[in-house]
């Protein structure tokens, strides 16, 4: 896999020599080269539906709420993602950085992988085809 530099800003994956985004000319100086990940996007399942995921390295999960500016990467209002059903706005978050790995967001209800519930900010590595409790949710994760 080659090294690449994500934009903070857009999250465009620029050459590993880079200074700038070649989207949106922010400055890549400070940015730390990592492995891009594979071709292949990583797939969520929820509710026997599969979403493939844009080709990104961090995407945060949770639920868009009412006037709610800021949407989550991945929005789990549709699929039953309430508060009711225990889900935060911003619950977790799903990084690449040489393997796929989620971080609670310091939810209310916790997320919870394969059983095992993660305290706030510790970092998991996914196994492949992990379940992942948000709230009352379950997901599959694909990576």
């Amino acid at each position: 896999m080659a090294l690449v530099k994500v934009c903070p800003n857009c999250n465009r994956r620029n050459a590993a020599s880079s200074v700038v985004c070649e989207v949106c000319d922010t400055s890549l100086e400070k940015t730390k080269p990592i492995q891009a990940p594979g071709l292949a996007p990583p797939r969520i399942s929820i509710n026997n539906r599969v979403l493939k995921l844009p080709l990104k390295l961090e995407f945060v999960i949770g639920r868009a709420g009412e006037g709610t500016i800021r949407i989550p990467d991945i929005d789990l209002a549709p699929f039953g993602g309430s508060p009711a059903a225990g889900v935060s706005r911003k619950h977790a978050r799903l990084t690449w950085n040489g393997s796929w790995q989620i971080q609670d967001l310091g939810s209310v209800n916790g997320t919870f992988v394969n059983q095992k519930r993660l305290v706030t900010n510790e970092v998991l590595t996914l196994p492949r085809n992990a379940v992942i409790q948000i709230g009352k949710l379950y997901l599959v994760f694909h990576g």
